[in-house]
């Protein structure tokens, strides 16, 4: 949704959408010629309308720091989206168009960073997972597979295998199967110095 719309705005800036009507987005207006002037085969034919043909007019510098932060952001770029829509900012401070968009791409970098933090911790809890099994620590086992579930969106069939595990260990839970194990994983983990 976010990609279509900035490849609809740079297609608008660029000229490529003819039959697009309206207003154009992030602050390019209808009617303004913003096309490189760097690179000629971006640049679309003169058009005669019985006298002289007409030259795009080169774009300016607000423009082509927009036009470069939607390439960015459209790639998954966004902290060089987000230098790029501060710099057309500083070219007009106060601009509603750059300062939506540098609020958009700190919202996507925060979601990115939280993301890396959600799948590194699910990371860490599996090897503990892992490490409770192994040394049949059920009780750690089930602490740490219901931390696992809160990480994994409801609905995927990961959090669904979780939850059928987690069944399972309460059957080991209410057996006091292998007592003498529980509590020495996550005990060992949390508490390093008690590790033998």
């Amino acid at each position: 949704m976010v990609r279509s719309f900035y490849l609809s705005a740079l297609a608008a800036v660029l000229g490529w959408g003819a039959g697009i009507s309206g207003v154009w987005a992030d602050g390019m207006p209808p009617g303004s010629s913003a096309v490189s002037t760097t690179a000629p085969t971006n640049t679309p034919p003169a058009t005669t309308t019985g006298s002289a043909p007409t030259q795009a007019a080169p774009i300016d510098d607000y423009t082509r720091f927009m036009l470069a932060g939607y390439a960015a952001a459209d790639i998954g770029d966004y902290q060089t989206a987000l230098i790029n829509f501060r710099r057309a900012l500083a070219e007009r401070p106060n601009n509603a168009y750059a300062r939506a968009a540098i609020a958009n791409m700190q919202t996507y970098i925060a979601e990115q960073r939280a993301e890396a933090a959600r799948l590194q911790e699910i990371a860490k809890l599996q090897s503990l997972l892992q490490a409770a099994v192994d040394g049949t620590d059920w009780a750690c086992a089930a602490a740490t597979v219901d931390q696992l579930v809160m990480l994994v969106p409801p609905g995927s069939s990961d959090r669904a295998e979780l939850i059928g595990f987690r069944g399972q260990l309460s059957g080991f839970l209410n057996a006091r199967s292998d007592l003498d194990s529980w509590s020495t994983v996550c005990l060992g983990v949390m508490n390093p110095e008690t590790r033998s």
